[in-house]
């Protein structure tokens, strides 16, 4: 028997009672498990808890922002209890399937440009019959290189930019309104692919989403690329920058048969021959070993330096699985200050 979630049961018990459930967040969704990132391992046991309760999200949480909201609902078999039925949830294994109403699997591993922040800020924008002058205004107030201009949500007539202004100036186009100086809007759906949209941002420097409820719920600009690629590459260069500095300290203060000392054969990778075949488990196992530290010559306490070590493996580990959501403010400042500090290690002369 599964043991749901508090939040969840709660949920499960509105639902069977024919009330709407409260929408919340995906990031709050997420804390009802003592979560915060959508790892592998997390979704696996989310998963779990929805599957046991027979509750799908509606979009599905896996593949939008952390911040979208998200309602409920009961999948098929559910819906055909009666809403006094006991929530008693089956056991895991014994369940088959799992539901979703978005078109995209819950392992569908390719990066929707919809799970960036910007496509889930609903845009600012201007009727069509706003004055220029308004339209400037706020572009330069919101340092905006571009403007939507629509009349409603899900209604777009076109999008005014400083490069559609400029143009029409030249040609010294009548009229006051925002009409008179757009273009044609750029938009793309919010499950496309990431690198369909930035195909259009490199011609056009933005693109509007638009949800699936026909919404445009965003807009995605070629500074929010730049951010992104930035926000998804320091981690893995963080992390290398560390593994560079372990692997120069062991192959210098170490040799092939003191690391064998401290890593038994089942441990080391096969045909290992240097410093370069190891693994970062590999270096926390020889750097705990008594002999192998006091070689290294650090004035530093071992078990507090190791523990560093093991939680930049973790948080590797969470790297390398390619997880949607972006580390902890908390574990890139563990990331960046161990490798300030085996810099410095290295700067001293420790290696």
């Amino acid at each position: 028997m599964v043991d749901l979630a508090d939040e969840l049961r709660a949920v499960l018990k509105d639902l069977k009672g024919g009330k709407t459930a409260t929408p919340v967040t995906i990031r709050t969704f997420l804390s009802w498990f003592g979560m915060q990132r959508r790892t592998a391992s997390n979704v696996e046991y989310i998963n779990s808890q929805l599957k046991a309760a027979g509750v799908r999200t509606v979009p599905n949480y896996l593949d939008i922002w952390v911040d979208t909201p998200i309602s409920f609902e009961l999948t098929a078999k559910r819906r055909g209890d009666g809403p006094d039925s006991t929530p008693q949830a089956p056991a895991v294994e014994n369940s088959t399937e799992i539901t979703f109403t978005d078109s995209k699997s819950a392992d569908d591993p390719s990066f929707r440009i919809g799970k960036i922040e910007s496509a889930n800020r609903a845009p600012i924008s201007v009727r069509p019959t706003a004055s220029l002058q308004e339209a400037i205004t706020l572009m330069l107030a919101r340092n905006f290189s571009q403007l939507p201009v629509m009349t409603t949500d899900r209604e777009v007539k076109g999008v005014i930019s400083w490069e559609s202004i400029g143009a029409r100036n030249i040609t010294k186009t009548d009229g006051t309104q925002a009409q008179h100086f757009m273009d044609d809007a750029q938009e793309i759906s919010a499950s496309a692919s990431l690198f369909a949209g930035i195909k259009i941002i490199l011609d056009h420097n933005y693109v509007l989403i638009r949800a699936s409820d026909k919404r445009i719920t965003g807009i995605v600009t070629s500074t929010d690329i730049t951010h992104q690629f930035e926000e998804t590459s320091t981690p893995f260069l963080l992390l290398a920058e560390i593994e560079n500095h372990l692997r120069a300290l062991i192959s210098k203060k170490l040799t092939v048969i003191d690391i064998k000392k401290a890593c038994s054969d089942e441990f080391l990778p096969r045909d290992f021959k240097n410093v370069a075949d190891l693994t970062f488990g590999n270096y926390i196992r020889i750097l705990e070993n008594d002999d192998n530290w006091a070689k290294l010559g650090l004035q530093l306490d071992r078990a507090t330096f190791c523990r560093e070590l093991i939680e930049v493996n973790s948080i590797r580990n969470d790297v390398m699985h390619f997880d949607p959501d972006p580390l902890t403010s908390e574990n890139l400042s563990t990331l960046r200050n161990v490798a300030k500090m085996l810099d410095l290690i290295r700067s001293f002369g420790g290696f």
